[in-house]
């Protein structure tokens, strides 16, 4: 989650928002590494999770069995699907939409469904776990809106 919140941090130097993800493989290596895109890209599907999913794919196959999804931020429904469909075993996360909603004053526009809800609609729940230095997470968003001030 360190690294995460790392490219999280540079994500925001370019003018992003601060979401990053990695995908680990069993071994513990990270396999692939993304950021949100949606401001450089003009395209609000590239959310950094959705992106790593599909870099982890590209190196070792689509199906991601036995590897973790690391992001700074509660996976919304299409991130959660994305991982979800590549068969990723795990997803670790840091802080909630719903603190970034408030942290943000509702500025980041996101479906917050809670990724818990998506899991167990899922009918194959994968182990979901949040919280993950979820105070630094939350961080890079309140930094971020007092530099926009």
């Amino acid at each position: 989650m360190e690294l995460a919140l790392t490219l999280a941090a540079q994500a925001t130097q370019g003018g992003e928002p601060p979401f990053a993800a990695l995908t680990v493989d069993p071994n513990g290596d990270v396999v692939a590494r993304a950021t949100d895109e949606v401001v450089g890209k003009a395209d609000m599907t590239r959310h950094a999770e959705v992106t790593v999913v599909r870099l982890a794919c590209q190196a070792v196959g689509p199906d991601l069995t036995g590897c973790t999804l690391y992001t700074t931020v509660e996976p919304c429904p299409m991130c959660f699907t994305s991982a979800w469909l590549a068969k990723v075993s795990r997803i670790v996360f840091g802080c909630t939409m719903d603190a970034v909603h408030a942290a943000t004053g509702g500025q980041q526009r996101e479906l917050r469904i809670p990724a818990r809800i998506v899991n167990v609609q899922s009918a194959e729940p994968l182990d979901l776990r949040g919280g993950v230095l979820a105070e630094a997470c939350l961080e890079l968003f309140q930094e971020q809106r007092a530099n926009a001030q």
